[in-house]
């Protein structure tokens, strides 16, 4: 239902699901927890922090009283609450959720597993917005080689970390090493799902944007074009 757009009755489906696992397994246990996260993630989506915030901070409490604090079940529930507070700009406050989350990962799973990546993915992002860009960088670029050794240097599970990375160094000035990224992330999506797939809009976006601060306007113009019709193709005008 969410995926299609109908996010008042994905909400109020999640709502119901809760409601009953609250009734038949009792307010703590860990499927509750569940429940929580997925009506706080739909009601992120739709802008509501507010009402949002709570649910995560109670899923984050039965994770921990269930298995732990250092349990990797609670790892995504952290990741979870430092989203929202990111979006809220909230960055103090969550800098030492995503760190440790990434310490729980990389305790638990190892230092080169996938998870560790992505939590090193959502670090980069909160430090890039605090004006860190050396620390993001280095964030990031660790990241970049944990999927590529995980999964090879084509491949799609990559491409939010290097467009990550692309941004990152575009704040920092380094155009030439930003746009190989880019120029990498968009022939990625386009050789794994099609030139015309969704997707593909934002990395021809990113890329564009690139050229724009560069002032190369004529080359960024049929890049947006392209994009605007994948859009337009896929979503309506």
């Amino acid at each position: 239902l969410f995926a299609k757009g109908k996010y008042a009755d994905a909400t109020a489906l999640a709502r119901e699901v809760l409601a009953m696992r609250e009734k038949a397994l009792g307010k703590d246990d860990p499927d509750v927890a569940t429940s929580l996260n997925n009506l706080a993630g739909f009601l992120q989506t739709q802008g509501a922090y507010a009402e949002a915030r709570p649910l995560y901070d109670r899923a984050i409490a039965i994770c921990e009283k269930a298995r732990g604090r250092d349990d990797v079940a609670c790892a995504p529930s952290l990741i979870n609450l430092a989203n929202l507070l990111l979006a809220e700009g909230a960055y103090a406050e969550a800098r030492p959720l995503y760190e440790r989350a990434l310490a729980i990962y990389e305790k638990v799973r190892g230092n080169d597993h996938p998870d560790v990546a992505g939590a090193l993915d959502k670090l980069a992002a909160l430090r890039k917005a605090q004006g860190a860009y050396a620390e993001a960088r280095i964030l990031c670029e660790r990241g970049v080689a944990i999927l590529e050794k995980a999964f090879g240097k084509d491949d799609p599970r990559a491409v939010t970390t290097l467009n990550n990375l692309g941004q990152i160094l575009q704040a920092q000035g380094a155009y030439g090493e930003a746009r190989t990224l880019f120029e990498r992330s968009l022939a990625i999506r386009e050789h794994a799902l099609g030139r015309e797939h969704p997707v593909v809009a934002p990395a021809l976006n990113n890329l564009a944007l690139l050229l724009m601060a560069e002032g190369a306007y004529g080359d960024a113009r049929p890049l947006l074009e392209r994009g605007l019709a994948i859009c337009e193709k896929a979503f309506g005008k």
